[in-house]
C-alpha cells in the first residue's frame, strides 16, 4: 500500500444508490406534516445542489426540528436496508484500491447513517476514515471534511483525491486543492469536471494515472 495516498469518496450517488430510500423517509416525515410527497428525482437534485434551503424545501420549516429528525431516523433505519444497494462493481473496486491507497468517505449525511449503510452493505472495513456533516462545522462544499480525513490518515495532499457525483463534491475538492473525479452514474451532473468516469473500470484507470 502507498501509505501516503488517499482516495476520498462521496457516499450517496457515488458508492451507494440510496435516493429511493431517502425519498421514502423524507416523505414519511412530510406525510406527518400534511405535505404532499416529493419525488426521488427532486430529492436527488436538491441534495446535490449547493446553497439549497433543505429544511424549507423538504419540510416547509426554517430549520430541521428534532421531531423531524427523529421521524426520519426511525423510518430510515427500519426501511432503508430494503432499498439501498451498491452500484455495480463498487465492492470489487474498493477491494482492489484498498491495497494501493487509504480509502475514506466524506458525506453530507451524518456519520451515524453513513456507518449504518456501509456496515449493512459490508464495505465499511475498506475505509480508514468516515466523516459526516455532523463531525465538522462546515460540510461540503467546504474543504474541512477532506482536510480532516487527510490529516487523520496522515496522507499527503499531493497524493490525495476526491471522487463524487455532485457540484458540492467538485467544489470541496477544488477548495481543498486536490484532484476531483466526477462519476456519471450518480445523482448529479457536471459540465466543468475535467476528469469524469462513466464506469468503475474508467474510474480505476484514472486512479492508475493519479496514484
Amino acid at each position: 500500500m502507498n501509505k501516503e495516498a488517499c482516495i476520498i469518496f462521496d457516499m450517496d450517488g457515488t458508492l451507494i444508490d440510496s435516493s429511493f430510500a431517502m425519498a421514502q423517509s423524507v416523505n414519511h416525515v412530510r406525510a406527518h406534516l400534511g405535505l404532499s410527497p416529493i419525488s426521488k428525482e427532486d430529492l436527488e437534485y436538491y441534495i446535490n445542489q449547493p446553497d439549497q434551503d433543505l429544511p424549507k424545501i423538504f419540510y416547509n420549516t426554517k430549520e430541521y426540528d428534532p421531531t423531524h429528525r427523529s421521524l426520519f431516523r426511525e423510518h430510515y433505519l427500519k426501511s432503508s436496508s430494503e432499498h439501498i444497494c451498491l452500484y455495480p462493481d463498487v465492492k470489487e473496486m474498493l477491494h482492489f484500491m484498498s491495497t494501493r491507497a487509504k480509502l475514506c468517505v466524506a458525506t453530507n449525511a451524518s456519520d451515524f447513517f453513513a456507518r449504518h449503510m456501509l456496515e449493512h452493505l459490508q464495505i465499511i472495513d475498506f475505509f480508514d476514515g468516515v466523516v459526516g456533516a455532523n463531525n465538522v462545522p462546515s460540510p461540503k462544499p467546504h474543504p474541512m471534511m477532506l482536510e480532516l480525513l487527510m490529516e487523520n490518515t496522515s496522507s499527503l495532499k499531493e497524493r490525495s483525491l476526491m471522487v463524487g457525483d455532485s457540484i458540492k463534491d467538485e467544489h470541496a475538492a477544488e477548495n481543498a486543492d486536490i484532484p476531483f473525479i466526477f462519476v456519471n452514474w450518480g445523482y448529479g451532473k457536471s459540465e466543468t469536471a475535467r476528469m469524469q468516469a462513466h464506469t468503475i473500470h474508467e474510474l480505476i484507470a484514472l486512479f492508475h494515472v493519479l496514484i
